[in-house]
C-alpha cells in the first residue's frame, strides 16, 4: 500500500492525475510482479498485491525511480506487508479481499505518528526486517534533497556508471558529472540499492 506524503498541502487535481498515471504506467510495466494491480483506493492511496516478498522489493525500488523518471512533485508513504489474505485474490482490481495482513497494512498505512517511517516492512523474517528497514531509511536520506530539475540526471547516473556517457547525454562535461554524481551522493545509493536487493534474496 502506499500514498502521498503531505497531500492535504498540495493541489488535489494534480494530485489525482500524476498518482493514476503512475499507478497505470507501475501496473503496465511489473504486470508479472503483481497479482493484484495497484488500485487507487481513495484520492492519494493505492494498494495492490505482489507475487512474492522479493517482488514487493524490487517494486519499491523501481517505483522510487518511476517518480523520478515522471518527476512527480511529490514523494509517497510506502507499507510492504507480508500477511493473510482470507478471500479469494482479485486479479483485475485490488478491490474486495479481506484478511488479517491487509487490515495491519491500513492501520500502518493510516498511521499519524510522528516518527513514522517512509517505507514501512513488516515480514515474517525479523533479520530481515530491521536490516532491510535500515537500508531504505539510508535510501531515503540520501534521496530527500534531491530537486526535480536534477531527477533526469540522477536516473542517467543511476543507470550508467560512466561519467562521459552521462555527460553526452546531457550535454555535460566528464567532470560535471563527476562532481554532481559525488554531491548527489549517486554511488550510495546505487551501492546502497544493490544490497536491499542481495538482502532479500539471500537465504541463511
Amino acid at each position: 500500500m502506499g500514498d502521498v506524503e503531505g497531500s492535504s498541502d498540495l493541489d488535489a487535481e494534480m494530485v489525482q492525475q500524476k498518482l493514476k498515471s503512475f499507478v497505470e504506467t507501475v501496473n503496465k510495466i511489473f504486470s508479472e510482479s503483481i497479482l493484484s494491480p495497484l488500485t487507487i483506493t481513495l484520492g492519494d492511496e493505492f494498494q495492490g498485491v505482489c507475487k512474492n516478498t522479493e517482488s514487493g522489493i524490487h517494486l519499491l525500488l523501481e517505483m522510487e525511480k518511476l517518480s523520478l523518471a515522471q518527476q512527480l512533485p511529490f514523494r509517497m508513504h510506502f507499507v510492504l506487508m507480508e500477511g493473510e489474505i482470507e478471500t479469494e485474490i482479485n486479479p483485475e482490481t485490488a478491490y474486495g479481499m479481506l484478511g488479517a495482513g491487509l487490515t495491519k497494512a491500513r492501520e500502518l498505512l493510516s498511521s499519524k505518528k510522528r516518527d513514522r517511517k517512509r517505507f514501512e516492512l513488516r515480514l515474517s523474517d525479523e533479520f530481515k526486517i530491521t536490516q532491510l528497514s535500515r537500508l531504505f531509511e539510508v535510501l531515503d536520506a540520501l534521496s530527500q534533497n534531491w530537486k526535480p530539475e536534477d531527477f533526469e540526471l540522477i536516473l542517467s547516473m543511476l543507470e550508467y556508471q560512466n561519467n562521459q556517457t552521462v555527460a553526452d547525454q546531457h550535454q555535460k562535461n566528464r567532470a560535471q558529472i563527476w562532481k554532481r554524481r559525488n554531491t548527489l551522493q549517486i554511488e550510495a545509493y546505487r551501492l546502497t540499492s544493490q544490497v536491499i536487493i542481495d538482502l532479500t534474496v539471500y537465504k541463511a
